[in-house]
């Protein structure tokens, strides 16, 4: 059952009291792992994480509920939608610790299984081994999602020139009103999954074709 926490006056109040982020990064293997947009909630957890104490936190460490998180195309066509695309965006709505994510049963069908679905197979929702893995790193949950698959749309570059991370890292330090376009028009879109990964076609029955997108 879906969760109501991005209705609830706690997610509006945390909306008024600080500023929402949003970080931007590169999608260099789309094949429905990283995100996971399967079963009408999009999730982020392995990848663009931390993943010893040492490292730099990344964008699952530093995004908190009310933030958006997007991801664009990466350079091969037959990983990725390309150069200029939007993958994907979501608003983060829940922010879960990796032994929360994996205890909960609202995501067991997020759980990797090797002889189920191709949905299936590809979960993010893996078994955390150590203190830190259980307790240091996370999963960011949303209902309030747009992920666009292989039929990626085009980035407005006049609007947002600056809104495309390109190469590793991310880039989060976007002024207010940018934020708020962005919000305005990705929410013009149909929300929630718009169809399979990109990798989950190009690679279906062995065959190999870029991917397209709606530009």
């Amino acid at each position: 059952m879906a969760s109501d926490k991005n209705s609830s006056p706690a997610f509006f109040w945390r909306l008024l009291v600080r500023k929402i982020r949003l970080f931007s990064y590169v999608v260099e293997h789309d094949e429905g792992h990283a995100p996971n947009p399967h079963f009408r909630i999009c999730t982020l957890c392995r990848c663009k994480f931390r993943k010893s104490p040492k490292g730099r936190r990344n964008i699952v460490e530093l995004a908190q509920p009310g933030d958006w998180v997007i991801g664009t195309g990466g350079a091969n066509p037959l990983r990725s939608a390309g150069r200029g695309k939007l993958v994907y965006a979501m608003q983060v709505e829940e922010k879960l610790t990796r032994q929360q994510y994996y205890e909960d049963n609202r995501f067991e069908r997020k759980k990797p299984l090797p002889s189920g679905s191709y949905d299936r197979k590809h979960g993010d929702n893996e078994r955390p081994t150590n203190p830190f893995e259980k307790h240091c790193q996370f999963a960011l949950i949303s209902h309030r999602f747009y992920y666009f698959r292989r039929n990626a749309i085009c980035i407005d570059k006049k609007k947002f020139p600056d809104l495309e991370k390109t190469g590793r890292g991310f880039r989060s330090h976007f002024e207010g009103d940018i934020v708020k376009q962005f919000v305005k028009w990705i929410t013009r879109h149909k929300l929630g999954k718009q169809g399979d990964p990109c990798m989950k076609e190009t690679y279906k029955e062995g065959r190999k074709q870029a991917c397209k997108s709606s530009c």
